[in-house]
Order: C-alpha cells, then sequence, then structure tokens
C-alpha cells in the first residue's frame, strides 16, 4: 500500500471580473498537485467568478517554514 503524505502548495494565479485583473495566491494542504488545484479553483470560483476566466500561474509545493498561512503551518507542525 503506498504511503500517503500531504503536502503544502502555493498556488498564484489571475482572474478577470468586471474588465478588471486580479491576482491571487493560496496555500493549501493536498495529496496531489491535482487535488490543490481543485481545492482552489472551489476556493475561488466560490465568490462567482467562471473557472474560465481563472488562469493558474504557478503550483508548487513549500515547507512548512515558506508558508505565510497560519492555520496550514500549523497543521503542518502537528
Amino acid at each position: 500500500m503506498p504511503e500517503t503524505e500531504v503536502k503544502i502548495y502555493k498556488i498564484s494565479g489571475k482572474y478577470v471580473m468586471k474588465h478588471q485583473k486580479f491576482s491571487f495566491t493560496k496555500h493549501v494542504r493536498a495529496l496531489s498537485e491535482d487535488n490543490a488545484m481543485e481545492k482552489v479553483l472551489s476556493t475561488v470560483t466560490a465568490s462567482k467568478i467562471l473557472r474560465r476566466k481563472i488562469t493558474i500561474t504557478e503550483c508548487k509545493v513549500i515547507s512548512a517554514e515558506e508558508c505565510d498561512d497560519l492555520y496550514i503551518k500549523t497543521l503542518a507542525t502537528m
């Protein structure tokens, strides 16, 4: 049985809303890169932004020390 390790992902992207461009950076814990991207997309689209207007520019694994989100950092050190 393969070992599953939860990693911290830093996902950056852009979206367009009402003719304005916005950028975002999210830190999420997930088992894979696909799961992390899906989690971020579902979070961002909860505020009535269409998925086709969102562009993910970066998705990388980071350490707990590099994470800015205190909640994610606390979960990682437990």
